[in-house]
Order: structure tokens, then sequence, then C-alpha cells
């Protein structure tokens, strides 16, 4: 690891040249623990997509039993889809081998932004040693970027960003 930065609000990105850094998003409640607790529960790969309109017309290109939607606005279900944004929800059962279309206020918002990344992974509580172990083995800077709420400062994730760097 060379450098390491935190940027607390995903507004702070767009002063960032994001080349060659390994980005870490961080939305604990709720995008990052709901991929992480799916993709543990064995579904096949999330497809981010910022708008449910495009999320719907995505799911289209699937095979119906082989891919789910799922997301939230403003902390509700959307309309139309098959999972909202609560790890709960995301059992074995359901996500199991399943592509899984997601659209969120402001974690799939936050990844979008940072497309021109080295490397973007998902960062939170449930997964926080492996993220610390995939930043270790990757000799380049890291920038760990939180979510937060509608654009404003999230506790939670300030919290999980210290705790990687605690780690780190």
């Amino acid at each position: 690891m060379n450098n390491l930065e935190t940027l607390f609000i995903p507004e702070e990105i767009k002063n960032i040249e994001l080349a060659g850094k390994l980005v870490v998003i961080i939305d604990v409640l709720r995008a990052s623990s709901t991929i992480v607790t799916a993709l543990a529960n064995g579904c096949r790969g999330f497809i981010p997509i910022l708008s449910p309109d495009q999320a719907k017309k995505k799911a289209q290109q699937f095979e119906k039993e082989g891919v789910l939607l799922g997301g939230e606005r403003e902390g509700t279900k959307i309309r139309g889809f098959d999972l909202g944004n609560s790890p709960r929800e995301y059992k074995r059962e359901v996500v199991k081998e399943k592509t899984i279309i997601f659209s969120t206020t402001n974690g799939v918002k936050t990844l979008e932004m940072v497309k021109g990344a080295y490397k973007i992974i998902i960062g939170s509580f449930l997964n926080l040693q492996a993220v610390c172990n995939y930043c270790t083995n990757h000799k380049v800077d890291i920038l760990l970027i939180c979510a937060g709420k509608e654009g404003k400062f999230s506790l939670e994730d300030a919290a999980c960003a210290g705790m990687i760097i605690n780690s780190l």
C-alpha cells in the first residue's frame, strides 16, 4: 500500500484522480452489507444500475429465473422489484445462483462515480478482514469512500472506514 485517503462524502470524489487507485466503497446501511451478504449466500453477481427503470430493462436481458431486481429509493423497496435493500432479504434460498440487478439511493450512485478507478471493492463491517487483506495485497494507493446518506456524512460509514484504517 502506498497512500491511504478517506472521503467522508461522495461529493469529494470530483477532486480526486481515480486512475491507479484501489477504491473501497462503504455504505454500511445498507448497500455494502446487502451486497456482501448476497455474495456470501451464493449469488452469481451484482450489476449496479443507477435508475430503477434502467434496472428493469437490464433484467430483461436475463432469463427470468436467473435474475432478481433489488434496491431501494430513500429506504423503501422499489415498486416492481423482487427485493429491497436489507441483508435479511438476501438469504441463500433466495439468491443462490442468481444475478442481482441492484439500484440504491446512495451506494450505487457512489459506485457509478468511481468507474475510472484501478479496482473497486465493497467494504462493510461484515467483510472487514477480507477488505483489509485485499488492500494489503495490492501495492497501490487506496481510497476509502463513505457513501453517506443523501450526500451527507454518515457516522456508520465513517466508523467502518476507521476500522479499516486501524486494521491496515
